[in-house]
């Protein structure tokens, strides 16, 4: 092999993101929920598509085009790593090994059967648990500043606010420890508020 054939590069470097693919397939299937390991065969999977096609082999990025959205609906959670959705592509290892190497009995019939078992491995996959909805809760807060907060930087008008996204808020201003005019000070935090927060939210 000539060190200046790009080609000839591409196909020893595909064949190794290849086997990697085929190694985190196999891992995987031992470990149906490691994040990780669909990350990186998906990562592996689309380095194929991309590279095939930079280099010309428009099979082989449209074959794994299909492999690699796959398991992008894995990685984001909407469909579940199943052991015969795993199957499937490891499944396709040779073809896509075949396309790389530019054999021409990598036929399409041979592709589509392999799509068409995926598309139903897919289908026979099980929805996605969906996390409960959290429980909601009633909070009963008193909020009082320090008379210097508002000279530290604290407005606890912004604070209010941040409560107010947290769920229904029904807010009630304390002002008996509010002095009288003369004395009032501008910059001190006299007022306190008593908070009634209703909302699905923790302690």
């Amino acid at each position: 092999m000539s060190q200046n054939d790009p080609v000839a590069a591409f196909r020893v470097e595909a064949g190794e993101v290849l086997e990697q693919v085929e190694q985190g397939l196999l891992d995987l299937g031992h470990r149906l929920d490691d994040h990780e390991l669909i990350d990186a065969v998906f990562r592996g999977l689309h380095t194929l598509k991309g590279s095939g096609a930079m280099f010309g082999f428009d099979a082989l990025a449209s074959f794994t085009h299909h492999c690699e959205t796959a398991f992008d609906r894995v990685r984001k959670g909407l469909t579940p790593a199943t052991p015969q959705l795993i199957a499937v592509i490891l499944s396709a290892q040779d073809h896509m090994r075949a396309l790389i190497e530019g054999d021409g009995a990598a036929c399409d019939a041979e592709g589509q059967a392999i799509l068409t078992k995926l598309q139903a491995a897919l289908d026979a996959a099980p929805a996605p648990t969906e996390a409960p909805a959290p429980a909601i809760q009633q909070w009963r807060l008193s909020l009082r500043l320090p008379p210097e907060a508002m000279q530290n930087g604290i407005n606890p008008l912004a604070l209010l606010d941040e409560l107010r996204t947290l769920g229904e808020c029904r807010i009630v201003a304390r002002t008996d420890q509010v002095p009288l005019l003369a004395d009032l000070v501008p910059t001190e935090c006299a007022i306190g508020w008593d908070v009634e927060l209703r909302g699905a939210m923790s302690r």
